[in-house]
């Protein structure tokens, strides 16, 4: 869906958390950014005056985001697309795969007692192996979202 370029790290991870597929790589060449997104059919996110006006040349979807804050950021994308449809906890905020549900038992030695104890869902990116679940940093981001998309 998304290619963040390298000044929306952040966001990138926040729209991944939301589950929007968000391609973010921060060592890429502009034209290597164009290539991929015309490949994929990707909209690109930027804060990159020449890159946005290089993709719209080329009849790519791109979105100019002017705000260096997340939330900001967030908010201005919003104006542009409405991603209020499926937004759940299913990307790796880090690579961008798809979560797998896993039982407490296959990921007990990487989560605290506190979070087994009150958590009964667990996740875990088959690529990188990073374990989740929803505590409250989730549900401040998806109330955040909630906030915004009113």
């Amino acid at each position: 869906m998304f290619f963040a370029d390298r000044m929306l790290g952040k966001l990138a991870k926040k729209l991944r958390l939301l589950g929007f597929d968000t391609i973010y790589l921060s060592d890429i060449e502009e034209r290597e950014i164009l290539i991929l997104c015309k490949q994929t059919g990707r909209i690109l996110i930027t804060r990159d005056r020449s890159l946005h006006s290089a993709a719209l040349k080329r009849s790519l979807r791109s979105v100019l985001i002017k705000s260096d804050n997340w939330r900001d950021q967030l908010s201005e994308l919003l104006s542009y697309y409405d991603l209020n449809q499926g937004v759940k906890m299913s990307r790796c905020s880090l690579c961008n795969a798809l979560l797998e549900p896993v039982d407490l038992e296959q990921v007990k030695d990487r989560v605290p007692l506190y979070v087994q104890q009150t958590q009964n869902e667990f996740y875990s990116c088959p690529v990188c192996g990073r374990v989740y679940w929803a505590g409250s940093h989730v549900d401040h981001l998806l109330e955040e979202f909630r906030r915004l998309t009113l």
